[in-house]
């Protein structure tokens, strides 16, 4: 049985979407997939049960039937940070192990993805690279490369890991596409040069920072107005209407696939919007539009809703919302697989874990 730690330099690197994409083309190839993430940092409820959820929504598109209290058996909660900070023993480390030799059972290969940042978890003994000791396997670090620092972090990060031998490379995600070459030409190189083996670099991917409306309406809390059954539309920027009317119609339209915020006060903005054919249309400062504005967005088959909150406050969530949504549905996870098997050396990346694809 063959295993690795997926592990990154920051939080939302894409280590669930390598995990995911990773362990689908593994089980395509005939082989049995197991899946942990050890330490559960967004924790949910599911059926009255506390669970993570990355590890929940991995677990469904995968397929995968090992118990959720296997599959992640610590759990992130203020009480076990306090009882670390003051020397309470918790049995973290047994935990751990049984867990793993539950979800290993029977199993070709288990994907283990680490929590946070590599160094996250330090307090109480289950940095990745600790989990990595204690588990007898090696890393897989992925690094988003949202600019040249991003060296900077992976040089630490091999610090913190400790034993270059420990790390199996490195897959470089989320490139801009106007880096590319500068880091295929120089970057890749640099780090090679570092005994650091780069598996391969993946650009930037509207589908994949995309939202659909119905993940926008669930966590803003927001009122469907129009068209609740246009809801699994994927939304891949956000833009606010807060100009003149003139302008507004051409600004709309150089950024398709995108929501618009505005007041719920603002009809012309509005109308502007729906002639423009935006994906959605979030009104602000819980304001119902008129009935002009939903008939025309009606007929358009445009969803538009309504949120309590300010334009301010709006943004801010949907600053967060928007390329740090967690992969759930089967479209997005199709994308994953394709653009790792684009971009990936994928035989190199098995040959490092120690299995055979078929």
């Amino acid at each position: 049985m063959a295993s690795i730690l997926i592990s990154s330099s920051e939080e939302y690197s894409g280590k669930s979407s390598i995990c995911m994409g990773l362990g689908k083309i593994f089980q395509d190839s005939g082989l049995k997939v197991g899946y942990m993430k050890p330490v559960g940092n967004l924790l949910i409820d599911v059926h009255g049960s506390l669970t993570d959820e990355d590890s929940e929504g991995i677990k469904k598109l995968l397929g995968i039937e090992d118990p959720a209290k296997y599959i992640t058996p610590i759990h992130l909660t203020d009480s076990l940070i306090d009882d670390a900070l003051k020397g309470v023993e918790k049995d973290l480390d047994e935990k751990l192990i049984e867990a793993y030799s539950i979800i290993s059972k029977d199993k070709d290969i288990v994907f283990v993805e680490g929590t946070g940042g590599i160094g996250g978890g330090s307090m109480y003994g289950l940095s990745d690279p600790e989990i990595a000791s204690k588990l007898g396997m090696k890393m897989l670090l992925v690094t988003r490369f949202d600019s040249i620092s991003a060296v900077d972090r992976i040089l630490c990060d091999m610090r913190i890991i400790g034993n270059n031998e420990m790390l199996t490379g490195l897959i470089l995600n989320e490139v801009p596409l106007n880096m590319v070459d500068r880091v295929s030409d120089l970057v890749v190189p640099f780090l090679e040069k570092k005994g650091i083996k780069v598996f391969g670099t993946i650009h930037e991917d509207d589908t994949l920072r995309s939202v659909f409306i119905s993940e926008i309406v669930e966590d803003l809390h927001a009122e469907v107005l129009v068209a609740p059954d246009k809801l699994d539309q994927l939304v891949e920027h956000y833009l606010v209407g807060a100009m003149e009317v003139g302008s507004a119609i051409k600004y709309f339209r150089r950024q398709p696939n995108s929501a618009v915020i505005t007041g719920g006060d603002r009809a012309d903005i509005q109308m502007a919007a729906i002639e423009s054919r935006v994906k959605c249309l979030i009104l602000t400062g819980n304001m119902r539009p008129s009935g002009a504005v939903l008939a025309s967005a009606e007929e358009a088959e445009i969803p538009v809703i309504l949120v309590r909150g300010d334009t301010m406050d709006t943004i801010e969530r949907m600053e967060n919302l928007i390329g740090h949504a967690h992969i759930k549905q089967q479209v997005k996870l199709n994308r994953v697989v394709e653009l790792l098997k684009n971009h990936l050396d994928i035989p190199a990346i098995a040959e490092s874990i120690g299995v055979e694809l078929k």
